[in-house]
């Protein structure tokens, strides 16, 4: 408690109300001046964040007439207190202002000597700010400036008045920028106030690779927590055609053109919608999904006229569903097609597909690149990693889906392909942090299943594998810990075309039967059907993203 607090409660009542009245002489004296010479002391405020003088050029008429700083609830039967702020006392209804404040609520309830005696000391709250919180309170007026929200949120955190302060950090939410976002991060951290660091975070989350020079700035923890973030908010299954022959002649090429969103997965009656165009003009593409920190991220390449013709274009592009904003992004090495894109430990992995520029039907003669490729979001480069380890065998290569298979669990990448000469099934696994190939032993062979066709590799505790042969699906599974194969399952013959993905107990990949997606419940092996695709279903990546 300073010295001025404890020598006016000391005073009798008619000495303490001569203080008062002095104290608004000489605040009513102050007022003229700034009238009279538009002087405005200034307010310090947190480091970065801009504070707007405590008094204007124009002199607010609250700050000169006492009628307007009186805030009765109207019933008569309200028990009003005097709040004296920096500058100018406030009569208050107690009984509402607990209702908006903790801090006010506590002390209506305690036995402390400002209750008795109606006089509530907050000299060290700035009156304009104190004035802001009551006009929003018993009147449901706002009019705070961006330059002012971080006293406002100082004093609302203070006062613990939830409401208000809910308020101005929806308004803070469309005032953050690259430049003041680390300031009010560090005025949370002062005033030890969660909302207004959870509202900072959520602008980085939404901006996350959009600011990478400030997110290297958080500790390790922090950036964990705005990855985090990225996850949050309503989850839709999304599909955009991954590989596209078609010329511009043909409608349905520039139908397909669209990243489509399904809003109701579990509604059988939802409907498609076009989400956002391709980031490029082309009648012919090729390229393969992988999703990211929540990004979207298409990887590949187009073809483009040129003086000599055509030839395709290697280009990558990144989308960020919370700002529907697409980013050109570093291109392979290697000019791949139908290759994997894995993302693992903060990183996309490229692994196996074949030569960019040929467009003809690859057969078994084919060659599979070995090379595997690592992409840094935050440095946005590609480097080579270890190569896949195909020297005394080789994968198959098969049209229906990316070759190889590829999929991440844990720090962990898992690659699943056809061992040419013996049919068996074999997974690889690649070590993100030793940087290292492993077989997985024992293969899958022949007598295990008969799987001629791979269609899906996915990851939930296990491993799943699905493909099929001329008469029906086979679904099995793999435990990385036991290093077993599970029950090998039969079910329906369906034909599974391009990238899937695993939602829960749900895989979902595109049909071409059904022309559509189609969702395969791993325990029961049931079949949905999801609503069918605006365009003919080809050759889709079907993945999931958050809003």
């Amino acid at each position: 408690m300073t010295n001025k607090h404890f020598l006016l409660r000391a005073m009798n009542p008619l000495s303490r109300c001569l203080v008062m009245l002095v104290q608004w002489m000489c605040s009513w004296v102050k007022d003229v001046l700034v009238r009279l010479w538009g002087a405005s002391p200034t307010l310090t405020t947190s480091p970065g964040i801009t504070g707007r003088a405590l008094y204007q050029d124009e002199v607010e008429e609250w700050t000169t007439n006492e009628a307007l700083r009186s805030y009765p609830c109207g019933d008569g039967g309200e028990t009003l207190v005097t709040v004296q702020t920096s500058t100018h006392a406030f009569h208050v209804d107690l009984g509402r202002l607990s209702e908006c404040s903790e801090y006010f609520r506590a002390l209506s309830q305690s036995r402390m000597k400002e209750t008795f005696e109606s006089l509530v000391l907050l000299d060290h709250v700035p009156s304009s700010v104190f004035y802001s919180l009551l006009e929003f309170t018993f009147h449901g007026h706002f009019n705070v400036s961006q330059e002012e929200l971080g006293r406002h949120i100082q004093v609302s955190n203070y006062l613990l008045a939830e409401a208000f302060l809910s308020k101005c950090l929806l308004a803070l939410v469309h005032g953050l920028n690259p430049e003041n976002c680390l300031s009010y991060m560090s005025l949370a951290q002062e005033i030890c106030c969660d909302e207004l660091k959870t509202t900072v975070f959520t602008y980085l989350s939404r901006n996350l690779l959009e600011l990478p020079h400030l997110i290297r700035s958080l500790r390790d923890e922090e950036k964990e927590e705005v990855v985090h973030l990225r996850a949050q908010g309503d989850q839709r299954l999304c599909s955009f055609r991954k590989e596209n022959l078609n010329s511009w002649k043909d409608p349905e090429t520039e139908r397909a053109r669209h990243i489509f969103t399904l809003n109701e997965p579990e509604d059988s009656s939802g409907v498609w919608s076009p989400l956002t165009q391709l980031p490029f003009r082309a009648d012919k593409w090729c390229f393969t999904a992988a999703i990211l920190f929540n990004y979207l991220y298409i990887i590949g390449g187009y073809r483009e006229r040129t003086r000599r013709g055509w030839e395709f274009k290697m280009a990558s592009f990144r989308y960020n569903p919370f700002l529907h904003t697409w980013v050109a992004t570093a291109p392979l090495i290697k000019r791949r097609r139908h290759f994997s894109a894995v993302a693992c430990e903060g990183c996309i992995y490229a692994v196996g597909g074949w030569y960019l520029d040929s467009m003809v039907t690859p057969d078994y003669n084919t060659s599979l690149y070995t090379a595997v490729e690592r992409y840094d979001p935050w440095e946005d480069t590609w480097r080579f990693a270890s190569s896949l380890p195909l020297t005394d065998f080789q994968f198959t290569v098969s049209l229906s889906h990316d070759v190889p298979l590829a999929t991440s669990l844990g720090h962990c990448l898992y690659v699943l392909g056809n061992i040419l000469r013996t049919g068996e099934k074999l997974l690889l696994q690649y070590n993100t942090r030793q940087d290292s190939w492993t077989e997985l032993l024992p293969t899958l062979t022949r007598a295990d299943a008969d799987l001629p066709t791979l269609y899906f590799l996915g990851a939930t505790d296990k491993l799943l594998v699905i493909g099929g042969n001329n008469s029906e699906n086979v679904i099995t599974s793999f435990c990385v810990q036991s290093q077993k194969w599970g029950k090998v399952q039969r079910a329906e013959k369906v034909a599974l075309v391009g990238q899937g993905t695993v939602l829960g107990d749900q895989v979902l990949v595109p049909s071409i039967q059904h022309n559509t997606v189609v969702s395969l419940d791993v325990h029961t092996l049931s079949l949905r059907i999801l609503p069918p695709l605006p365009v003919p279903t080809r050759y889709e990546a079907i993945f999931q993203l958050h809003f």
